[in-house]
């Protein structure tokens, strides 16, 4: 090999090896449960295997990262699997956006650097070009030793899952059906009909027939309010705010999901203070994941303060259910979702229409 060539094949593999180990960081911090909330969002996985594939593919971008830095199986098992997987990627990427388009983040880079499913296509195909070239141009070792990648593969699979445990539990907090609360009939209307005196039944008669009849009666009859069975939704556990012990699945309740340093969140909940000067709207409360030390800074930036609350990645990110990224915005009636929006679909007239459902 020559040694101009011998340089430009160690800057691909360095470049290579950049790229993996950044994709990998970027998917644990700030947190790993973003990324797995990506999958389930994705269709990849559910919500009880996410966690153990997120760590999986975490572990093997950090290896392959890693093992193009030695020689040991690189041109025998570490470009191959390295094809693959970028491979795999890129079909699924194409998936994607053959499905619902080229719209939102893809997650290949966390939140550092958001890229659609068609600009993370084109970074792969780039990156698969290279590792075609490197694995075209680089000799093949004489002598080669398991130890050397076997030892990195160990490392970095045991890192990840014991630095960031996964939760395979699936979620317990899933919405399920209570029975009924009892129907009690409420007046809402109040119809006055007339009936014939003597007549078996009751024979109804127009209140112009009334005017000229004296002998009928008057019948007052109320018909029931509509009553909304109660459900426990996958708000129920969440009781304590800083306004007290609330509970999210009495009556009409607007439920916000923000992370606390998110522009989406930060504009959506200055809308939602807008809003409330000039509509009445239910109670809203907030579940903020981030840090606490930050939630002056964006009441300010919102205009006002709600009720809130402060949980962790894992429970944050299995509330925000379908939503792809923060915020969600719930609108419930006694535990029932009947609004549900993300930064996407976030509307203040659509959340004043499904206030009134």
């Amino acid at each position: 090999m020559k040694k101009n060539n011998e340089t430009v094949i160690w800057v691909l593999r360095f470049i290579v090896s950049a790229l993996f180990i950044f994709s990998a960081i970027s998917k644990i911090k700030p947190s790993i449960a973003a990324f797995e909330h990506q999958l389930v969002v994705q269709e990849i996985t559910n919500i009880c295997f996410a966690p153990i594939l997120a760590r999986l593919v975490v572990a093997a971008e950090f290896f392959l990262g890693i093992a193009f830095l030695q020689n040991h199986f690189f041109k025998k098992f570490i470009v191959p699997a390295t094809i693959i997987m970028l491979t795999g990627f890129c079909i699924h990427l194409s998936y994607q956006i053959f499905l619902h388009g080229d719209t939102g983040n893809c997650g290949c880079m966390g939140d550092w650097i958001p890229m659609t499913p068609s600009q993370a296509l084109i970074k792969n195909v780039i990156t698969l070009g290279i590792l075609i070239y490197l694995w075209i141009n680089t000799d093949e070792k004489k002598v080669n030793k398991h130890r050397y990648p076997l030892t990195i593969l160990f490392i970095c699979f045991a890192f990840i899952f014991l630095n960031y445990k996964p939760e395979c539990a699936c979620d317990p907090n899933a919405e399920t059906l209570t029975p009924p609360a009892p129907i009690i009939e409420q007046i809402i209307k109040t119809d006055t009909v007339y009936v014939e005196k003597g007549t078996k039944g009751l024979k109804v008669l127009t209140p112009a027939k009334k005017e000229t009849d004296k002998k009928d009666s008057v019948v007052t009859v109320v018909p029931p309010k509509e009553i909304v069975p109660r459900r426990t939704s996958i708000f129920a556990p969440y009781t304590n705010f800083s306004s007290g012990t609330t509970n999210l699945d009495a009556g009409r309740q607007i439920v916000c999901l923000f992370n606390v340093d998110c522009d989406h969140c930060m504009n959506t909940a200055k809308e939602i203070c807008e809003l409330n000067k000039t509509t009445k709207l239910p109670p809203v409360h907030i579940i903020f994941w981030g840090e606490e030390s930050q939630k002056d800074a964006f009441f300010k930036f919102a205009g006002c303060s709600y009720p809130y609350m402060f949980v962790d990645a894992v429970k944050f990110f299995r509330l925000l259910d379908k939503a792809p990224s923060p915020p969600r915005i719930v609108v419930l009636n006694e535990g029932n979702i009947v609004g549900d929006f993300s930064s996407e679909t976030f509307t203040k007239a659509a959340l004043v229409e499904a206030t009134k459902k």
